[in-house]
């Protein structure tokens, strides 16, 4: 009765799985996926580099169209719109044309687009003077240097010495400096006004 039961139970136990073994599997199956990818990104890559080659090549870009060339000669008068800001005041109109007066400020500014490859002269135009020590004092500056207006005879024409060229593109500032200023009240008239001088024309061409 012993043996019996002695024999019914089998002659071998089963054999557990070797957990190193299934790793390594594991493992080889990371690598060949990895590999795949890999491939696959190469193929990607020669197929992009093939594209390029085939592709015509991009046209030069083209150069820059030449800067326009600046007027040799720059001219405003006093019926063009001259604001406030620049030193005048509103448009009048005597016998000689239309004017405006210059105030409060002694300073009265213009941005000319001008070619200043060569030296230029200003000649300015006035319907009055205002004061006349006005007649031989005023100036107009470009580029931080003064030029001295010069009366020619009794006329109302003034004009500048030389300007002085440069090398530089864009607008050239000049700033008209009207030393003595005047007001009509202190003689007794209503307009309280602070004036300059009674502006009609500025041109501006080669010496």
């Amino acid at each position: 009765m012993l043996r019996a039961q002695v024999n019914a139970f089998p002659d071998t136990a089963p054999v557990a799985a070797d957990p190193d073994a299934t790793d390594l599997a594991a493992l080889r199956a990371e690598v060949a996926d990895l590999r795949a990818r890999v491939e696959s990104y190469e193929r990607i890559l020669q197929l992009h580099d093939a594209a390029l080659a085939a592709a015509p090549p991009a046209p030069a870009a083209a150069p820059p169209p030449p800067s326009p060339d600046l007027p040799h000669h720059f001219e405003i008068a006093a019926d063009q719109l001259l604001p406030a800001q620049d030193g005048f005041y509103q448009l009048e109109w005597g016998p000689e044309g239309a004017f405006r007066w210059t105030g409060p400020s002694e300073e009265v500014g213009f941005d000319a687009w001008v070619d200043r490859s060569r030296p230029l002269v200003a000649t300015l135009r006035l319907f009055h003077l205002g004061t006349p020590a006005n007649a031989n004092s005023l100036a107009i500056e470009v580029d931080g240097v003064a030029y001295p207006l010069t009366r020619d005879g009794k006329d109302k024409l003034l004009r500048s010495d030389p300007i002085q060229p440069r090398s530089s593109d864009g607008p050239t500032r000049l700033t008209l400096r009207v030393p003595h200023m005047h007001s009509p009240a202190a003689r007794g008239a209503a307009d309280r006004r602070v004036l300059g001088v009674a502006f009609q024309r500025l041109r501006i061409e080669p010496a």
